[in-house]
């Protein structure tokens, strides 16, 4: 019993010592929202694909978390929540993550005063997600990005719909 609390005490101080000479003591993983474009458009929605890049400094691989999200127009916050992240970035490496948001055309325009399908909306997302670091336990690296996202009209959702059929049928012929 003894040698097994001995086997556990050397295995975290190895972690705590990789950790450690790996990163200076004081780097620490970063993430950043580095790119994002919609896709998936709807009648009612449309998803809002994030790019996560997160880079790990140490020489083990952490394993990812959930990552908790808010966007918010002119102080006015439309969309909030967490998501479960699977994997892990790779030791003294980077990773990019996929990670996408769907986004109510109602709610936002309830959101934000003076949104119309038409205008263009500024918009910030805070993300943070969160990352199991051996020894040191559960840390959340924070992260935001700010852009615009357009309101399609109805003629917008009129051609992407026609823009659809089209490419079903170009499908049934070939």
């Amino acid at each position: 019993m003894k040698i097994r609390s001995i086997s556990k005490f050397a295995a975290l101080g190895l972690v705590a010592i990789l950790l450690g000479s790996s990163a200076g003591c004081t780097q620490k993983p970063t993430a950043s929202i580095t790119g994002m474009k919609l896709q998936g458009l709807t009648m009612t929605d449309v998803t809002m694909l994030f790019d996560v890049k997160v880079d790990n400094p140490y020489l083990v691989a952490l394993p990812l978390g959930n990552l908790d999200y808010a966007l918010a127009s002119q102080g006015q916050q439309f969309l909030n929540g967490n998501s479960a992240i699977q994997g892990t970035i790779p030791a003294g490496a980077s990773k990019t993550l996929p990670v996408p948001l769907k986004i109510n055309f109602m709610k936002l325009i309830d959101a934000v005063k003076g949104a119309r399908p038409g205008a263009s909306i500024p918009y910030k997302a805070d993300m943070g997600l969160s990352l199991d670091v051996p020894v040191m336990g559960a840390l959340r690296v924070p992260m935001s990005k700010e852009g615009s996202l357009d309101i399609p009209t109805q003629q917008d959702l009129i051609n992407k719909a026609k823009s659809g059929l089209l490419d079903r049928l170009k499908g049934m012929t070939e």
